[in-house]
């Protein structure tokens, strides 16, 4: 059983919406989080691993489905509540709240 969050993303981020993301994550997030997590991001994407499973949010919304009936507007993340968790919830409170567009929840 694991702790899971859980995000929306229909339509790609706006040049602007991404450059204040990624600001933020590279800025603070990273800052505060130091060896507690392990970063991969790319210029398009925030990935970082904690311990569980690996945090990935794209700039770009996905557009194709892996199986027949696949929501591609839904991702996850498993954290098992682990340390990293408050990264990942804050990173994507942070989206949220830069694009509303981007629906967020999280398992209680």
């Amino acid at each position: 059983m694991g702790y899971t969050n859980y995000w929306h993303q229909h339509n790609d981020i706006s040049d602007n919406n991404w450059k204040i993301i990624k600001s933020e994550y590279t800025n603070y997030v990273q800052q505060i989080a130091g060896t507690k997590i392990i970063d991969s991001s790319t210029e398009d994407t925030i990935k970082f691993d904690g311990g569980c499973e690996t945090f990935l949010f794209s700039k770009h919304a996905k557009t194709i489905p892996d199986y027949k009936g696949q929501d591609i507007s839904l991702s996850y993340c498993k954290t098992r509540a682990a340390l990293y968790d408050i990264f990942v919830w804050y990173m994507l409170t942070f989206i949220n709240k830069t694009d509303p567009s981007i629906s967020i929840s999280r398992d209680i």
